[in-house]
């Protein structure tokens, strides 16, 4: 599902198979998956640096250890401080995981959200995984109503976010104007 919006987030968010702090200072792991607390570390398959499976106290243990670092730090910082990792089959787990919970949020958000042309379906799967799916509707509500009217240009116009790198403000818009193209070539 989605294979060229995931290897965009992972280029967007970056692949970090431990435990470090955004820039926001909230706990997080694998591409840009936000762990709120202690407890939603049981979410989350972990491994000691042996290989062998973390117990849910080790996980929460490295939960608080983390959050009590330095944020916004490069992921190195973390990874000397961490004692727990990801294997690259629970990062791309967690990463499918992540986008099926946008994906039904957003059908539930925008009705027809599953009949949007493929374009402004990644270009609002990214800006939900970046600002959460209630995020997104809140803190951009004309864009909001622009994608219940498939009006993919007002979309392009109204995607750009605070405190993300320029690029990838413009994949996004780029992505609703691939939108209104395919709309207007199928019209």
């Amino acid at each position: 599902m989605f294979e060229d919006l995931k290897a965009r987030l992972r280029l967007h968010e970056g692949v970090v198979p431990h435990l470090y702090l955004d820039t926001l200072g909230l706990v997080t792991c694998g591409v840009g998956h936000m762990i709120p607390s202690p407890d939603a570390m049981n979410g989350i398959a972990m491994v000691r640096m042996d290989g062998t499976v973390a117990a849910p106290e080790d996980k929460i243990a490295e939960w608080r250890r983390v959050k009590e670092l330095q944020a916004a730090m490069l992921p190195k910082y973390y990874e000397e401080r961490s004692m727990l990792r990801m294997t690259p089959a629970a990062v791309d787990a967690l990463q499918d995981a992540d986008l099926a919970g946008f994906h039904s949020a957003l059908s539930h958000l925008l009705p027809g959200f599953a009949q949007f042309p493929g374009p402004a379906q990644e270009a609002l799967l990214d800006m939900a995984f970046q600002l959460g799916a209630g995020g997104l509707v809140s803190k951009f509500p004309h864009l909001t109503v622009a994608a219940k009217t498939c009006d993919w240009q007002a979309c392009a116009d109204q995607c750009h976010r605070a405190g993300i790198q320029e690029w990838r403000n413009t994949a996004t818009a780029d992505l609703f104007r691939r939108a209104a193209e395919v709309s207007n070539a199928a019209a």
